[in-house]
């Protein structure tokens, strides 16, 4: 007789899910689920079709003509620099993007080109900032995107490491490819 156990692999890399200078919170296990591991909850497995109704409620932000610049309705401005030609990207779906985050005045508080590290990041899973899961879908890989995120829609009166609170924020993201 032989024992088979059934269970989850060890994944093959650790993924973040929000960007860099994010404090996500973290809450004690739930007494009543010991299996519980610290920062993470029950979900409902996600619909068929890959995405979970979370995710379908997001409005795309479409790309705009060169020197064009359209406002989500978040608030969220946003200008595509470079057309994509690629996929679409959507809620839900993992991608790398190079980023470059400044304050108003111009400084840069955060490089991915500087790092030379792209950014690997799942849309639509509501842990990034407001701005970036507003302003995101609907880009086309080799996209390059400028973004004007209204404080409120990014870290409001947080205070983090280069960025002073209730600071409106510009990204230039650029979508590199989509993962899934």
């Amino acid at each position: 007789m032989a024992l088979i156990l059934v269970g989850c692999d060890a994944p093959e890399e650790i993924m973040p899910t929000s960007p860099p200078g994010t404090v996500l919170p973290r809450t004690a296990p739930d007494s009543n689920d010991p299996a519980q591991a610290q920062g993470e909850s029950a979900v409902i497995a996600p619909k068929a079709s890959g995405e979970s109704a979370k995710a379908s409620s997001y409005t795309l932000a479409l790309p705009t003509a060169k020197g064009v610049t359209k406002t989500t309705k978040y608030g969220v401005k946003y200008e595509t620099l470079k057309e994509g030609t690629g996929d679409e990207l959507k809620p839900g779906r993992v991608a790398l993007f190079h980023y470059v985050g400044t304050l108003e005045n111009g400084t840069i508080f955060e490089s991915t080109r500087q790092r030379g590290e792209p950014y690997k990041v799942a849309i639509g899973t509501g842990q990034l900032i407001k701005g970036w899961e507003a302003g995101l879908p609907g880009m086309r890989v080799g996209e390059i995107r400028k973004l004007w995120v209204p404080a409120k829609m990014a870290y409001g009166e947080i205070e983090k490491p280069q960025i002073p609170s209730n600071s409106n924020l510009i990204f230039e993201v650029e979508l590199l490819q989509i993962l899934n």
